[in-house]
């Protein structure tokens, strides 16, 4: 047996279903496995006004395959507003979720495929829903972008997740799908898309086709698909959405994908005349379809191990296609070695549009379950298929694959009352090499994410309960970080094993939400946030902190002749500044290494007088070797120079500060200031004394600093010619991340940094504060990581977040007593919370991918006859409008509020649903509704808004401000 040498065959990847009794891919497979028939009725409600159109309902009270709820929609998931999403057809909807959900299966995150060349194959079927929104009066625009037209929906996804590839919709009656799935190979092989989402939708919301089969009698009369057996008199009607996702094989065995099998090649061909019309079958077409399919594969028919036919058990249909399939794969089979036959629609009904899908997602489980499901409802086979000898025989029983050494081999016939013909050869997917488990690790980080509270708390209990099971950890996280879609709101469990991650997604609060990535601020403090013990942990169970540490630490070995890393270990405590500064800063560096290793990575370096050392080295600005030269040598200058002095921070501002020193001007200084409320004073030790005694005494906090001498003061001026020496061949370059100097209060590239600026880092005041407002934007969050063995700036930037009202938040690495590689870890998940991005993959490299449970969709009723969902039509606009509001007298949270409320009216959304951090596309304001909504602040407001304003990424408070600006 060869295959197609010359190309590479297609992998199904991801699926994703709603189909009678099975609204999972898993739950299709128990249906499939256990060979129930989950044909129901037809409900009650469905074709409601039938009897207004003057036909007798009785042809409508017979057999049905149904979804349980075509009503029900998460808009907010999708960005659509209510207003549009009452106007989408259900088939719309609802295969919007099976996409992706499909891609959910598949493992990718729907924001990696922005800018690809992703082609998206659609099929629906004009369901009847817009004769609905007619009658209720709703044929606007976004009913019209909401119909069932071939080419919208396609157009939809390719939009929302900005792919470059072919998008279209592809009809052949009951043919569609599959021919969605052929169109999606070929370009596939010739290179038109490098990913291929095909899905398929066939609702059934009018009973006008109802009646047409019922009067041609194509309809079953026992309430049963009977393929394959004499008394097959029709098919039943069934509603089904499907989705799958397709790549190359190559590709996805190198994304570490498993397909559920791959498409070797296919077949679409046209009976022509061979069925004597263009709705009855044609035996000659269906053999030339077959024989072209397996040349298009390689494969030879007689290999064939099962085939999923149309099977509609239809008197006209059955034979044909059995007797095609026989005359076709009989030519070089074993008389021993029959291929098994079988229909998807004796369990589900014929889902039309549909149907292809549904074959093709049964054959793919039957391949990789490696089991064959019965076909049922057969009581008397074709004579077909009792003749003396026959290539082909009914799988009336579940049953093993056939035993064999080469990989399984299965069609899909596909076929449409047009007379078109669709045929699909596959294969088993080569089987991945088992993987080594993964060693244990200390602590895990598993982050989950959701667009809203409800949605995060039932996916946190779904994976709570999925770690009850003991799924491999390093699979999981890897899975949830990497292969898996991130949404705006998210959450981060921290443990050591499953038991740990488990109870802390049961105890997760409401997480974190960041509509834009932040912008990640690296703090370095200075001297006082060791203690005893400090990196011992660190460097037991984080080889990454140890390598990056030993590194370091042979810097300073070189210039001292000891080691940090064996001074931690020993945990003596530090005792003299040449001790300790070498220990924090090599702690520092490797502390940052880690998160930037773990794919955290600053955009500004801010170091707080000695901790502008490790900055540099962070930047790029100076080396390892001379980060440690400077640290080294500064600090056993300030040692041997035996300078004198204190330091003590107060709860004081700058200025508040300034008239405390008083008289004392010439021996005491303000040495740092941290923040609005927070400075420390630097000097003689008495005069310091004789200060803050009486800011004691009235309740200003103050905590002297555990240093032996005056920084930041003139105490060290001795100090400068020393410095100079010792660093004078210092040749610092440009760093790759910008620094914003707290010596200078102002950005530098890093090659400033020469011998001189580090005596001026020792001697002029930190300006931290100015430094953390010049940090702070207004454009979108910021994060402080504080790169310290223990938080010491934290109170000071919280300070400045507060006093400037931009959003922010400070993140610390360790804490003192808390042990260290737990600590780390939580500072990671809490930066996830805050809107970073893990490099997930280098966090958990030998991960695999791991099914996870499905995001649980927060549906609400969309229908034309829902109470209240039709809005009002909107009041005419007065010729003169008046200003009901003095918008630059409120606050921009006043007027926030007020052009809420408006959005509200537009988007049909609850007022208390419209965040005033939240963009309005993000809700469903689209061009049309933009207009509307631009009308509305004119009228009300008397403001002239452009459309491109209201459609861009400002938030309702940044529009408000620009309102009351005028």
């Amino acid at each position: 047996m060869t295959f197609n040498q010359g190309r590479d065959p297609v992998a199904v990847v991801g699926a994703a279903c709603r189909l009678p009794g099975a609204s999972s891919i898993t739950e299709l497979w128990d249906v499939l496995r256990e060979g129930r028939d989950v044909v129901g009725t037809i409900p009650a409600d469905r074709f409601a006004d039938e009897s207004e159109r003057g036909r007798t309902p009785g042809v409508l009270r017979g057999a049905g395959g149904y979804l349980d709820d075509i009503t029900g929609f998460d808009s907010r998931y999708f960005g659509v507003s209510p207003f549009e999403a009452l106007r989408m057809d259900p088939q719309q909807r609802i295969l919007m979720e099976a996409v992706w959900e499909a891609l959910a299966d598949a493992g990718i995150p729907a924001e990696s495929l922005a800018g690809t060349r992703t082609g998206v194959y659609t099929s629906l079927l004009p369901s009847g829903y817009w004769d609905l929104l007619r009658r209720a009066g709703m044929y606007d625009m976004h009913a019209a972008l909401g119909a069932a037209i071939p080419g919208i929906f396609p157009g939809r996804v390719s939009t929302r997740l900005d792919l470059r590839g072919p998008s279209m919709g592809v009809e052949a009656a009951c043919a569609t799908s599959l021919l969605a799935v052929h169109v999606a190979c070929r370009a596939l092989w010739n290179g038109e898309a490098d990913l291929a989402i095909v899905g398929g939708a066939n609702l059934q919301i009018v009973p006008d086709l109802y009646f047409a089969l019922a009067d041609a009698g194509v309809l079953s009369s026992t309430g049963q698909c009977r393929f394959g057996d004499v008394s097959g008199d029709g098919y039943v009607r069934s509603e089904g959405v499907a989705a799958v996702i397709l790549k190359p094989l190559s590709r996805a065995l190198a994304d570490g994908d498993t397909p559920y099998a791959v498409i070797l090649g296919s077949s679409a061909t046209h009976d022509g005349r061979t069925g004597g019309s263009m709705v009855a079958p044609g035996l000659e077409g269906h053999e030339e379809m077959l024989r072209s399919a397996y040349l298009d594969a390689g494969v030879a028919p007689c290999d064939v191990d099962y085939i999923e036919a149309h099977g509609p058990g239809t008197r006209a249909g059955d034979p044909t296609e059995l007797t095609a399939l026989d005359i076709v794969l009989r030519e070089g089979r074993p008389e021993d070695r029959r291929c098994l036959v079988g229909s998807v629609k004796s369990n589900l009904g014929h889902t039309e549009f549909n149907a292809g899908l549904a074959g093709l997602l049964k054959t793919c489980l039957a391949i990789r379950h490696r089991t064959i499901p019965a076909t049922l409802h057969v009581d008397q086979p074709h004579e077909i298929l009792r003749q003396p000898y026959t290539a082909v025989e009914l799988a009336m029983l579940t049953q093993p694959w056939p035993q064999d050494e080469r990989p399984a081999i299965a069609g899909i016939s596909s076929f449409g009352m047009s007379g078109a013909n669709i045929h699909l050869v596959l294969s088993e997917a080569p089987r991945p090499e088992p993987r080594l488990p993964a060693p244990a690790r200390p602590c895990y980080v598993l982050p989950v994410s959701a667009r809203d509270q409800r949605a995060l708390r039932e996916l946190a209990g779904s994976y709570a309960d999925l770690l009850d099971t003991g799924p491999d950890l390093e699979d999981l996280c890897h899975t949830a970080g990497v292969r898996t879609t991130r949404h705006e709101l998210g959450i981060a469990a921290v443990g050591a094993d499953a038991a740990e991650l488990a109870a802390a997604l049961r105890q997760a609060g409401e997480g974190g939400y960041a509509r834009r990535e932040p912008k990640v601020v690296f703090v370095f403090p200075g001297q006082g946030a060791q203690w005893t013990g400090m990196g011992r942990d660190l460097l037991d169970r984080l080889p990454a902190f140890g390598q990056h540490l030993e590194s370091c630490a042979r810097a300073v070995r070189a210039e001292l002749g000891w080691s940090p890393a064996e001074l931690l270990r020993q945990e003596r405590p530090l005792e003299h500044v040449d001790q300790i500064q070498p220990t924090i800063w090599a702690m520092q560096v490797a502390l940052a290494a880690v998160w930037r290793e773990w794919g955290v990575e600053p955009d500004l370096l801010i170091g707080h007088s000695m901790g502008e050392i490790a900055a540099a080295v962070i930047s790029g600005a100076l080396s390892v070797a001379d980060g440690a030269a400077v640290v080294c040598r500064r600090s056993r200058v300030l040692r041997e120079s035996h300078a004198r002095g204190a330091m003590w921070a107060i709860g004081l501002g700058e200025e508040a500060a300034r008239e405390a020193i008083g008289d004392h001007a010439d021996l005491v200084c303000v040495g740092v200031i941290n923040s609005s409320h927070s400075t420390v004073l630097s000097g003689d030790a008495a005069a310091l004394d004789e200060i803050v005694a009486p800011l004691l005494a009235r309740g200003v906090f103050g905590k002297r600093v555990q240093v032996d001498y005056a920084s930041h003061a003139p105490q060290v001026d001795p100090m400068r010619e020393p410095l100079l020496r010792e660093l004078r061949d210092l040749r610092p370059e440009a760093g790759t991340v910008p620094i914003h100097s707290t010596a200078w209060d102002a950005p530098v590239k890093g090659e400033e940094m020469d011998a001189g600026y580090w005596f001026e880092n020792l001697r002029l005041p930190v300006r931290f504060a100015a430094a953390a407002r010049a940090a702070l934007t207004q454009e979108r969050p910021t994060v402080f990581v504080e790169i310290s063995p223990h938080p010491l700036l934290r109170p000071a930037l919280e300070d400045e977040i507060e006093a400037s009202g931009a959003r922010g938040a400070v993140v610390a690495s360790l804490e003192r007593g808390r042990p260290e590689t737990d600590a780390l870890h939580a500072a990671l998940g809490r930066a996830y919370e805050l809107g970073c991005r893990p490099d997930w993959e280098r966090l958990y490299p030998q991960g695999g991918h791991l099914p996870l449970p499905a995001y649980p969709w927060q549906r609400r009723r969309f229908w034309p006859d829902q109470a209240g969902t039709v809005l009002p039509p909107e009041p005419a606009a007065p010729e003169q409008p008046a200003r009901t509001y003095d918008l630059a007298g409120m606050q921009d949270t006043e007027v926030a509020g007020v052009v809420a409320g408006l959005a509200a009216q537009v988007l049909a959304v609850p007022g208390h649903d419209i965040g005033v951090d939240v963009p309005l596309t993000l809700l469903g304001l689209d061009s049309v509704l933009a207009t509307r909504f631009k009308d509305r602040l004119h009228r009300d407001l008397g403001v002239e808004v452009p459309v491109r304003l209201l459609l861009g990424p400002s938030t309702l408070l940044e529009l408000a401000a620009r309102l009351r600006a005028g």
